[in-house]
């Protein structure tokens, strides 16, 4: 079964995703981040690769390598990740086999805009969280490990996720079959969703 978590920008995907793996342990469960599929923009001169760079906009994926690893999960198969051509595959040189499980999670704020990805899907959810709290969210993250000042993580956002959001992530929360709001605890939301996953796996 292959779940898809989608959100906004510091919507708690990672961590909602997270919280069901640990519900849902005895199924063998695995992740696949959309941001480790981002692209590394080095078939671009050096010169413009500032200019289009982008983590907002659904060509900032390389969705080709990210269906095919989905593609041989669901066909019983392991995969390694990070794949060739990503930025994750410049910065880690360890690369991780994931093997199949009966459950597999997707989780990116990009993951519905793309209607192949969204077919290999058996289940949606978006996580809903208010825009004023997921813009503090992002910016206490951004800027807790102190390499990037809130200046820069304020122009970022600017520059990249205001124009995006609403047209790349926010328009695809109509694909979701389930919408969690996200702003406090979702414990008794995530025991609900587990038990549904575990019902539809046994079916």
């Amino acid at each position: 079964m292959v779940v898809g978590i989608c959100g906004g920008s510091a919507s708690g995907k990672s961590t909602f995703s997270r919280s069901l793996l640990e519900h849902l342990s005895d199924l063998g469960p695995e992740i696949l981040n959309q941001d480790r599929y981002f692209r590394d923009w080095l078939d671009y001169p050096s010169g413009d690769r500032e200019r289009v760079r982008t983590s907002n906009h659904p060509r900032a994926v390389l969705w080709d390598s990210l269906i095919h690893q989905v593609r041989r999960l669901i066909g019983g198969h392991c995969v390694q990740e990070p794949v060739p051509g990503t930025a994750a595959f410049q910065r880690i040189i360890e690369r991780r086999v994931i093997k199949p499980g009966r459950l597999l999670i997707v989780e990116g704020h990009l993951i519905f805009s793309n209607a192949d990805l969204r077919d290999h899907m058996d289940l949606k959810i978006y996580l809903d969280v208010d825009a004023h709290e997921r813009v503090l969210r992002r910016m206490l993250r951004d800027t807790a490990s102190e390499t990037t000042t809130l200046d820069q993580a304020s122009a970022w956002y600017r520059r990249d996720v205001i124009p995006n959001f609403e047209v790349h992530t926010v328009a695809t929360r109509k694909y979701a079959d389930l919408v969690v709001p996200y702003e406090t605890d979702v414990g008794a939301a995530t025991h609900v969703i587990a038990s549904g996953i575990r019902g539809l796996v046994a079916c």
